[in-house]
């Protein structure tokens, strides 16, 4: 039975991807490389904030059968989502649960990597401070986080571009059109110049 529509993550479902990045060989690398000692990686525990489906912290422990995974994430659904593909691949090293961020307990194991993947720019800032607050009590003595982030000036396309679809889906109230529509906006935008350049969606 799906899980019942409690946030607008649960109505609109948020897309999930693999990061090669957040890896924790390539984090250990990156550590080692700056002179850190970090834990090993085939016997290491690793915690996923804002995992989503868990399909990038499913597709890491698939390899790394001997270390520990945890994965928080508001909505429900994909949590509901990722757990039937945990089970399905008959993974024991990996577990997900619906949790506010902001209600992490206090009392949550320590762990040699934490994950923070894609959210880090534009949640709440209470939300931002909770993440850091997270990496700080609940990293190992050689433990190391990964907190990815939009920066600018790179980024302020991206910002642009959303500014315009969230004026634009404004006139509409029904969530499916505010989508079609923010989508019909991005191609009209693609589309507006024969010959691409530096300022072309």
């Amino acid at each position: 039975m799906p899980a019942p529509i409690t946030t607008l993550y649960d109505e609109v479902r948020y897309p999930s991807g693999l990061s090669s990045q957040t890896h924790p060989d390539q984090l250990a690398t990156m550590a080692t490389l700056f002179g850190m000692r970090p834990a090993r990686v085939d016997r290491c525990r690793v915690l996923a904030l804002g995992c989503s489906d868990g399909s990038n912290l499913i597709a890491i422990a698939y390899g790394l059968l001997q270390s520990q995974f945890v994965g928080i994430d508001l909505a429900a659904r994909a949590i509901v989502y990722g757990k039937a593909t945990i089970e399905a691949l008959g993974l024991k090293s990996i577990t997900s649960h619906r949790l506010d961020l902001r209600d992490t307990p206090s009392d949550l194991s320590r762990f040699d990597f934490i994950i923070a993947l894609g959210r880090y720019s534009w949640v709440p800032a209470e939300v931002r401070d909770k993440v850091l607050a997270v990496c700080g009590e609940h990293l190992t003595a050689r433990g190391e986080a990964y907190v990815s982030y939009h920066a600018y000036p790179g980024n302020h396309f991206r910002d642009m571009a959303r500014g315009m679809m969230r004026y634009h889906m404004a006139h509409f109230t029904d969530r499916d059109q505010q989508i079609r529509q923010a989508r019909a906006l991005l191609k009209f935008l693609a589309e507006s110049k024969d010959k691409p350049d530096v300022y072309h969606f």
